[in-house]
Protein backbone atom coordinates (compact mmCIF):
# COMPACT_ATOMS: atom_id res chain seq x y z
CA UNK A 1 0.00 0.00 0.00
CA UNK A 2 1.12 3.50 -0.80
CA UNK A 3 0.42 6.68 0.49
CA UNK A 4 0.43 10.45 -1.65
CA UNK A 5 -0.61 13.89 -0.93
CA UNK A 6 -0.56 16.90 -2.65
CA UNK A 7 -1.42 19.36 -0.47
CA UNK A 8 -2.06 22.85 -2.36
CA UNK A 9 -2.97 26.28 -0.38
CA UNK A 10 -2.83 29.66 -1.79
CA UNK A 11 -2.89 33.07 0.36
CA UNK A 12 -0.94 35.38 -1.92
CA UNK A 13 -3.19 36.48 -4.84
CA UNK A 14 -1.93 39.43 -5.82
CA UNK A 15 -4.85 41.68 -5.31
CA UNK A 16 -7.30 39.40 -4.06
CA UNK A 17 -5.37 37.68 -1.29
CA UNK A 18 -6.21 35.32 0.96
CA UNK A 19 -5.49 34.30 4.97
CA UNK A 20 -6.54 30.64 5.74
CA UNK A 21 -4.92 28.38 2.69
CA UNK A 22 -1.81 27.35 3.93
CA UNK A 23 -3.18 26.81 7.73
CA UNK A 24 -5.60 24.38 5.94
CA UNK A 25 -3.25 22.46 3.88
CA UNK A 26 -0.74 22.54 7.30
CA UNK A 27 -3.95 21.25 9.66
CA UNK A 28 -4.79 18.47 6.81
CA UNK A 29 -1.16 17.29 6.64
CA UNK A 30 -0.80 17.17 10.31
CA UNK A 31 -4.18 15.06 10.59
CA UNK A 32 -3.13 12.67 8.31
CA UNK A 33 0.10 12.14 9.79
CA UNK A 34 -0.97 12.04 13.30
CA UNK A 35 -4.27 10.55 12.51
CA UNK A 36 -3.97 8.38 9.63
CA UNK A 37 -0.69 7.69 9.20
CA UNK A 38 1.00 9.08 6.08
CA UNK A 39 4.56 9.49 6.43
CA UNK A 40 5.70 12.96 5.99
CA UNK A 41 7.86 11.95 3.50
CA UNK A 42 4.37 11.30 1.39
CA UNK A 43 2.84 14.19 1.49
CA UNK A 44 3.91 17.36 -1.12
CA UNK A 45 3.12 20.54 -0.35
CA UNK A 46 2.84 23.67 -2.97
CA UNK A 47 2.27 26.93 -1.04
CA UNK A 48 1.56 30.41 -2.13
CA UNK A 49 3.95 31.04 -4.89
CA UNK A 50 5.04 27.65 -5.58
CA UNK A 51 1.33 26.79 -6.76
CA UNK A 52 1.87 27.96 -9.77
CA UNK A 53 -0.33 26.51 -13.08
CA UNK A 54 2.30 24.09 -14.50
CA UNK A 55 3.19 22.84 -10.78
CA UNK A 56 -0.01 21.81 -10.01
CA UNK A 57 -1.00 20.06 -13.08
CA UNK A 58 2.61 18.64 -13.11
CA UNK A 59 1.68 17.72 -9.15
CA UNK A 60 -1.59 16.06 -10.27
CA UNK A 61 -0.21 13.78 -13.18
CA UNK A 62 2.48 12.67 -10.41
CA UNK A 63 -0.04 11.78 -8.02
CA UNK A 64 -2.04 9.45 -10.55
CA UNK A 65 1.10 8.20 -11.48
CA UNK A 66 1.57 4.50 -11.04
CA UNK A 67 -1.66 3.92 -8.82
CA UNK A 68 -2.46 0.58 -7.95
CA UNK A 69 -5.67 -0.76 -5.95
CA UNK A 70 -5.04 -0.22 -1.78
CA UNK A 71 -3.18 2.73 -2.29
CA UNK A 72 -4.51 6.14 -0.16
CA UNK A 73 -4.25 9.45 -2.11
CA UNK A 74 -5.26 12.79 -1.16
CA UNK A 75 -5.23 15.98 -3.46
CA UNK A 76 -6.62 18.82 -0.96
CA UNK A 77 -6.47 22.39 -2.86
CA UNK A 78 -7.38 25.76 -0.88
CA UNK A 79 -7.76 29.21 -2.63
CA UNK A 80 -9.90 30.96 -4.84
CA UNK A 81 -12.31 29.26 -7.17
CA UNK A 82 -14.55 31.05 -9.76
CA UNK A 83 -16.31 30.30 -13.29
CA UNK A 84 -15.09 31.05 -16.72
CA UNK A 85 -17.77 31.28 -19.84
CA UNK A 86 -17.36 27.78 -21.08
CA UNK A 87 -15.99 27.15 -24.93
CA UNK A 88 -17.06 23.36 -25.42
CA UNK A 89 -20.61 24.41 -25.88
CA UNK A 90 -21.53 21.46 -23.21
CA UNK A 91 -22.39 23.12 -20.36
CA UNK A 92 -26.62 23.55 -19.78
CA UNK A 93 -25.04 26.52 -16.87
CA UNK A 94 -22.92 28.40 -19.79
CA UNK A 95 -20.04 28.37 -17.45
CA UNK A 96 -17.11 25.85 -16.11
CA UNK A 97 -15.91 25.96 -13.16
CA UNK A 98 -11.93 27.01 -12.32
CA UNK A 99 -9.75 26.83 -9.54
CA UNK A 100 -6.99 29.83 -9.32
CA UNK A 101 -3.73 29.12 -8.88
CA UNK A 102 -1.36 31.56 -7.83
CA UNK A 103 -0.68 32.37 -11.68
CA UNK A 104 -4.46 32.92 -12.48
CA UNK A 105 -5.41 35.57 -14.87
CA UNK A 106 -8.35 34.98 -16.89
CA UNK A 107 -6.79 33.20 -19.47
CA UNK A 108 -6.74 29.19 -20.33
CA UNK A 109 -2.43 29.31 -19.99
CA UNK A 110 -3.07 30.33 -16.33
CA UNK A 111 -6.68 28.67 -14.87
CA UNK A 112 -7.79 25.43 -14.43
CA UNK A 113 -11.11 23.74 -15.72
CA UNK A 114 -12.92 21.41 -14.68
CA UNK A 115 -12.41 19.50 -17.25
CA UNK A 116 -8.83 19.35 -16.99
CA UNK A 117 -9.03 17.75 -13.72
CA UNK A 118 -11.39 15.12 -15.14
CA UNK A 119 -8.65 14.33 -18.03
CA UNK A 120 -6.03 13.92 -15.20
CA UNK A 121 -8.37 11.99 -12.50
CA UNK A 122 -9.31 9.77 -14.95
CA UNK A 123 -5.98 7.65 -14.72
CA UNK A 124 -6.88 7.10 -11.32
CA UNK A 125 -7.54 3.17 -10.79
CA UNK A 126 -10.61 1.46 -9.00
CA UNK A 127 -9.72 0.24 -6.18
CA UNK A 128 -7.34 3.53 -5.00
CA UNK A 129 -8.65 5.47 -2.50
CA UNK A 130 -8.55 8.70 -3.59
CA UNK A 131 -9.78 11.60 -1.67
CA UNK A 132 -10.61 15.50 -3.63
CA UNK A 133 -10.95 17.92 -1.11
CA UNK A 134 -12.00 21.44 -2.57
CA UNK A 135 -11.77 24.63 -0.19
CA UNK A 136 -13.09 26.91 -2.31
CA UNK A 137 -16.06 28.48 -4.26
CA UNK A 138 -17.18 29.13 -7.80
CA UNK A 139 -20.14 31.64 -7.55
CA UNK A 140 -20.17 34.70 -5.61
CA UNK A 141 -20.83 38.47 -5.78
CA UNK A 142 -18.50 41.62 -5.42
CA UNK A 143 -18.06 40.76 -1.35
CA UNK A 144 -14.60 41.11 0.27
CA UNK A 145 -13.72 40.89 3.88
CA UNK A 146 -17.14 41.51 5.56
CA UNK A 147 -18.13 41.21 9.18
CA UNK A 148 -20.99 38.67 8.97
CA UNK A 149 -22.94 38.55 12.38
CA UNK A 150 -20.17 37.14 14.42
CA UNK A 151 -18.23 35.67 11.33
CA UNK A 152 -15.54 37.66 10.20
CA UNK A 153 -15.09 36.39 6.90
CA UNK A 154 -13.93 36.31 3.00
CA UNK A 155 -15.04 34.62 0.30
CA UNK A 156 -12.75 32.30 -1.81
CA UNK A 157 -14.25 33.52 -4.65
CA UNK A 158 -11.95 35.36 -7.73
CA UNK A 159 -13.76 38.40 -8.53
CA UNK A 160 -13.74 38.71 -12.05
CA UNK A 161 -12.91 41.89 -14.07
CA UNK A 162 -15.44 43.81 -16.14
CA UNK A 163 -14.99 42.31 -19.20
CA UNK A 164 -14.92 38.60 -17.72
CA UNK A 165 -18.07 39.44 -15.26
CA UNK A 166 -20.18 40.52 -18.47
CA UNK A 167 -19.41 37.52 -20.02
CA UNK A 168 -19.90 35.40 -17.07
CA UNK A 169 -23.20 37.27 -16.62
CA UNK A 170 -24.39 36.70 -20.37
CA UNK A 171 -23.68 32.86 -19.84
CA UNK A 172 -25.94 32.48 -17.07
CA UNK A 173 -28.47 34.58 -18.74
CA UNK A 174 -28.62 32.27 -21.70
CA UNK A 175 -27.82 28.83 -19.72
CA UNK A 176 -29.97 26.94 -16.90
CA UNK A 177 -28.92 27.89 -13.59
CA UNK A 178 -27.50 24.68 -11.76
CA UNK A 179 -26.47 23.98 -8.25
CA UNK A 180 -24.84 20.37 -8.62
CA UNK A 181 -21.07 19.82 -7.33
CA UNK A 182 -17.82 20.37 -10.19
CA UNK A 183 -18.61 18.20 -12.77
CA UNK A 184 -15.18 16.91 -13.01
CA UNK A 185 -15.86 13.81 -10.52
CA UNK A 186 -19.13 12.43 -11.18
CA UNK A 187 -17.83 9.36 -13.11
CA UNK A 188 -14.52 9.07 -12.16
CA UNK A 189 -12.57 6.74 -9.06
CA UNK A 190 -12.33 9.81 -6.87
CA UNK A 191 -14.45 11.07 -3.86
CA UNK A 192 -14.77 15.09 -3.68
CA UNK A 193 -15.93 16.67 -0.49
CA UNK A 194 -16.27 20.06 -2.00
CA UNK A 195 -16.77 23.33 0.37
CA UNK A 196 -20.12 24.60 -1.10
CA UNK A 197 -22.56 23.86 -3.95
CA UNK A 198 -21.14 25.41 -7.11
CA UNK A 199 -23.72 28.27 -6.97
CA UNK A 200 -22.35 29.25 -3.27
CA UNK A 201 -19.04 30.63 -1.74
CA UNK A 202 -16.98 29.09 0.61
CA UNK A 203 -15.67 30.95 3.76
CA UNK A 204 -12.51 32.07 4.31
CA UNK A 205 -12.40 32.57 8.04
CA UNK A 206 -11.48 33.83 11.25
CA UNK A 207 -12.30 31.16 13.81
CA UNK A 208 -10.62 31.79 17.67
CA UNK A 209 -8.57 34.36 16.40
CA UNK A 210 -7.06 32.11 13.58
CA UNK A 211 -7.82 31.98 9.98
CA UNK A 212 -8.50 29.14 7.90
CA UNK A 213 -10.98 27.91 5.76
CA UNK A 214 -14.70 27.27 7.58
CA UNK A 215 -15.20 23.75 5.26
CA UNK A 216 -11.49 22.55 6.17
CA UNK A 217 -11.81 23.35 10.21
CA UNK A 218 -15.12 21.52 10.37
CA UNK A 219 -14.55 18.49 8.28
CA UNK A 220 -10.90 17.66 10.39
CA UNK A 221 -12.59 18.42 13.79
CA UNK A 222 -15.71 16.15 12.33
CA UNK A 223 -13.26 13.34 11.22
CA UNK A 224 -11.48 13.14 14.35
CA UNK A 225 -14.56 12.78 16.40
CA UNK A 226 -15.46 9.59 14.09
CA UNK A 227 -12.50 7.81 12.73
CA UNK A 228 -14.52 4.83 11.87
CA UNK A 229 -17.30 6.31 10.91
CA UNK A 230 -18.09 6.28 7.09
CA UNK A 231 -17.27 9.61 5.32
CA UNK A 232 -21.09 10.15 4.21
CA UNK A 233 -21.88 10.39 8.41
CA UNK A 234 -18.52 12.54 8.68
CA UNK A 235 -19.74 15.12 6.08
CA UNK A 236 -23.14 15.70 7.50
CA UNK A 237 -21.52 16.34 10.92
CA UNK A 238 -19.79 18.96 9.05
CA UNK A 239 -22.52 20.18 7.27
CA UNK A 240 -24.36 20.58 10.57
CA UNK A 241 -21.07 22.08 12.48
CA UNK A 242 -20.72 24.53 9.73
CA UNK A 243 -24.63 25.73 10.01
CA UNK A 244 -24.74 25.76 13.74
CA UNK A 245 -21.55 28.25 13.37
CA UNK A 246 -23.80 30.29 11.04
CA UNK A 247 -21.84 29.50 7.64
CA UNK A 248 -24.09 29.76 5.00
CA UNK A 249 -22.37 26.99 2.73
CA UNK A 250 -23.71 23.53 2.51
CA UNK A 251 -20.82 21.08 1.66
CA UNK A 252 -20.98 18.06 -1.31
CA UNK A 253 -20.02 15.02 -1.44
CA UNK A 254 -19.75 12.94 -4.85
CA UNK A 255 -18.18 9.53 -3.94
CA UNK A 256 -18.66 5.92 -5.58
CA UNK A 257 -21.20 4.06 -2.71
CA UNK A 258 -18.17 2.07 -1.96
CA UNK A 259 -16.03 4.93 -0.90
CA UNK A 260 -18.70 6.92 0.50
CA UNK A 261 -19.34 4.13 3.14
CA UNK A 262 -16.01 3.83 4.75
CA UNK A 263 -14.01 6.32 6.94
CA UNK A 264 -11.84 8.96 5.36
CA UNK A 265 -8.48 7.34 4.69
CA UNK A 266 -9.25 4.22 5.95
CA UNK A 267 -5.97 1.93 6.81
Amino acid sequence: MTDRALLVGINAYPGQPLNGCVNDVDDMAAYLVKDRGFAPGAITFLKDGQATTAKIVAGLKALVTGLKAGDRVVFHYSGHGTQMPSYSGTEVDGLDEVICPVDFDWTDAHALRDKQFHAILSAVPAGVEFMWISDSCHSGDLQRAVLRGPILRRDRFYIPPPAIRAQIDAARIRGVRVSHLPKAATDLNVALLAGCRSDQTSADASIDGRWSGAFTYFLLVSLRAGKKSPLKSRLRSAVLRLHKAQYDQTPQLAAPNEVAGRPFAAA
